[in-house]
């Protein structure tokens, strides 16, 4: 970035109490995609190659969620499918150009590197919470049901003098809660026209961390290049995304995770992508208004009938890389464009299945044509841009995109449909290849040992609870994210031609059928660790005009792991006798287990058979009252022997290496001693609970070998109980 009196001054603003935050986040949490956006313009996560990993409580592209879990004494950050994003900004002003790379930005080693105060100045950031249930179970008097569940709204200001506010939005409808759309506004906050204004979303599309660890045991870009992963653009959809070429069988625990209700056996199954669902046309430039170079063969085909350049003009694939002289160069408009357009029938989509229904066959050429032969070599980083534009003061531009994530790229019968993408390196034109599934495999050429993309997965093995029927794909996915933005009747798009320029400048979320809505929940233990699930009647004197039906009844369901399976426990009927008394319901868990964690949801039913979203999900860990006067202590399981089959989820250690210590009172202490006398290991127990669990690790945070141990237990008054646990290895 040249320094130049506006950095000088933007600098001196972003340190100044002119803007009123520091670098800020919140997070996506309604929808089954969770996702991080910051108020500096980043989303997910600082970009990097993958060698930062992903910091707990900061999600980047978690799809499903709640998916971070101990395994085999590993931890997994769960699965993202995301390195980061953010927003690239680039304009003239007098003569100077200023960048601004919100996000997406690293060093020359593709470590990142600081956004705030160097490209952004955070101003604000704001989570609203518009469930028609509030926490306490109540309706929600404010509730909008023509806004989004969840909204978050961030604003920060750049150094091109472009002050930017990002509206994201969440739902937990089923079928409508695979995505998040952004809106954002451009304001040129300066008192003179930017000339030659360049827009870009960049993002690194990795699906997913879990199926890359399982695999290579880290989640690296270079893992993902002429192997695994796949970079493919759906022209008709104007959607970038990513996909893996086998979905990564687990190789361990394919057939337990492969059961109904359960997470499915494929460890990377994700299609992760943008969907570009409006971009801003009456501001871009016209022929004579820009500086940039256009070579005499593609002047031929990029102009429109008004003189504005065809869009996209940025979309290019790239490497983890991500340096400002690299990114300077595709903004800049007296460079070589870095993709170039598409020329002609050879390379366009002026044949077969894309002739379009209004007879555009030749829609593409002249727009921006991905870098396609880079689709296997590399993959990840996704940069997709919009330029020239011209931008007066005080005047405000308009984008829209979705990040939407699908159980793959297509679905049974969309192989007869292609996307540019999914061949190797510098294969010949066009590039079209048909779309993968995880419903049959199909055999592509020299894309590696064997040459085969998708599976026959869900041939035999049933869709994951996570996944809505009839809305697996991203394609599918993609289909409702336009719905819902556009209040247009539902279309899928493989014949007809989404056109962004034509769409809304703001979204139009008032025609789709609302669900019935879950309620709050509580679950509490009781004295004889039966856990306990409740809550009331609230809820179900909710009512709307865009209701997809009254409620019928609820579905309680119970896991031992987050990501399942997911068992029913029973179906709720309203006002059911067997459940409902003095105004609330009390169902309980016979299959709850002192000590352990259990994960709940109640679902509602209405009379359609619609299901709500999964709002409610409970983590609770199974306890009974601490006892009064210490007694006899068990250790359980003893003898602990690893190969013993629990299963589960534990957030504080792995399932298999735990022991709990039963019959304690509300304040004890536990030491443990190996067979030689020597202390293993000091326990604080300070809680009014029965049970306490050990993991093995010893005070020098090692895992204890096999063998006899022996523990005390001494509590405040001074009573001690003692006794001896085996564990074998």
């Amino acid at each position: 970035m040249k320094f130049t009196l506006r950095t000088a001054v933007f600098l001196l603003l972003a340190f100044s109490t002119t803007f009123s935050q520091l670098r800020d986040f919140r997070v996506h949490s309604r929808s089954m995609l969770h996702e991080t956006v910051f108020n500096t313009g980043e989303i997910g996560r600082a970009f990097d190659r993958g060698d930062a990993g992903v910091t707990d409580g900061i999600p980047s592209m978690e799809w499903p969620p709640h998916s971070k879990e101990i395994l085999d004494r590993i931890t997994y950050a769960g699965q993202h499918n995301s390195m980061g994003g953010g927003l690239w900004i680039a304009g003239t002003d007098n003569g100077v150009r200023q960048y601004a790379f919100c996000g997406a930005v690293t060093d020359n080693s593709g470590q990142a590197t600081p956004v705030e105060g160097v490209y952004s100045s955070p101003i604000s950031i704001q989570r609203t919470e518009n469930y028609p249930v509030l926490a306490s179970g109540d309706l929600n008097p404010a509730y909008n049901p023509d806004e989004a569940e969840e909204i978050i709204t961030a604003k920060w200001g750049t150094p091109v003098g472009v002050t930017v506010t990002r509206t994201s939005r969440a739902w937990s409808w089923p079928g409508y809660n695979d995505f998040i759309i952004y809106e954002y506004e451009l304001q040129n906050t300066t008192p003179d026209t930017l000339f030659d204004v360049f827009v870009a979303f960049p993002y690194g599309f990795a699906p997913s961390m879990f199926g890359y660890e399982r695999t290579y045991n880290r989640w690296a870009e270079g893992d993902y290049r002429q192997a695994d992963q796949f970079a493919r653009f759906d022209l008709k959809r104007w959607m970038t995304y990513n996909h893996d070429r086998s979905g990564k069988p687990d190789s361990t625990y394919f057939d337990v995770w492969s059961t109904p209700g359960n997470r499915g056996g494929l460890d990377s199954p994700q299609a992760a992508g943008l969907l570009t669902l409006h971009f801003d046309y009456d501001h871009l430039a016209v022929h004579g208004q820009t500086n940039i170079i256009i070579s005499r063969s593609d002047s031929a085909v990029v102009w429109d009938a008004n003189d504005k350049i065809k869009q996209p003009y940025l979309n290019r694939y790239e490497n983890a890389n991500l340096y400002t002289t690299k990114e300077t160069a595709w903004l800049d408009p007296e460079q070589d464009r870095k993709t170039g357009p598409f020329k002609g029938t050879a390379d366009s989509t002026g044949f077969g299945s894309f002739a379009s229904a209004s007879g555009q066959s030749y829609y593409w050429i002249g727009r921006g044509k991905p870098s396609w032969s880079l689709s296997w070599s590399q993959p990840v980083v996704h940069a997709y841009g919009f330029a020239p534009y011209t931008l007066p003061p005080g005047q405000t531009m308009r984008f829209s995109v979705a990040e939407v994530v699908g159980y793959g790229a297509g679905d049974a019968g969309d192989t007869v449909y292609e996307d540019l993408g999914g061949g190797i390196r510098n294969e010949p034109a066009p590039g079209l290849h048909p779309i993968p599934s995880w419903y049959h495999s199909m055999t592509y050429p020299n894309v590696g040992n064997p040459p085969v993309i998708g599976s026959d997965y869900l041939q035999t093995h049933p869709l994951p609870w996570y996944v809505t029927p009839g809305v697996v794909s991203i394609r599918d996915v993609a289909d409702r994210a336009i719905q819902l933005y556009t209040g247009k009747p539902l279309i899928k798009y493989d014949t007809l031609q989404l056109e962004p320029d034509n769409t809304p400048a703001i979204g139009n979320y008032s025609t789709v059928p609302i669900p019935f809505p879950a309620p709050a929940i509580t679950v509490e233990n009781t004295r004889a660790a039966v856990n306990k699930i409740m809550w009331g009647t609230q809820v179900e004197s909710f009512t709307t005009p865009r209701l997809h039906a009254p409620l019928k009844d609820y579905e309680v369901y119970r896991a031992d792991d987050p990501l399942g399976p997911w068992t029913l426990i029973d179906s709720v009927a309203v006002r059911d006798p067997r459940y409902f008394n003095d105004s609330a319901y009390v169902v309980y868990d016979k299959e709850s287990n002192l000590g352990s964690f259990s994960y709940y949801a109640v679902l509602s039913v209405d009379s359609l058979g619609g299901k709500s979203g999964w709002t409610n999900y409970t983590a609770h860990e199974t306890q009974a009252p601490a006892t009064a006067k210490l007694g006899k202590v068990y250790v359980v399981p003893n003898p602990l022997i690893v190969t013993n089959g629990l299963s589960g989820s534990d957030p504080n250690g792995e399932v298999t290496d735990r022991l709990q210590f039963f019959g304690l009172t509300k304040d004890c202490t536990i030491r443990i001693f190996s067979y030689s006398g020597q202390l293993v290991t000091t326990i604080q127990h300070h809680q009014d609970s029965y049970a306490n669990p050990w993991y093995q690790i010893s005070r020098n945070n090692q895992l204890l070998a096999s063998g006899v141990y022996f523990f005390v237990v001494e509590d405040a008054s001074g009573a001690t109980a003692h006794g001896k646990f085996v564990i074998i290895h």
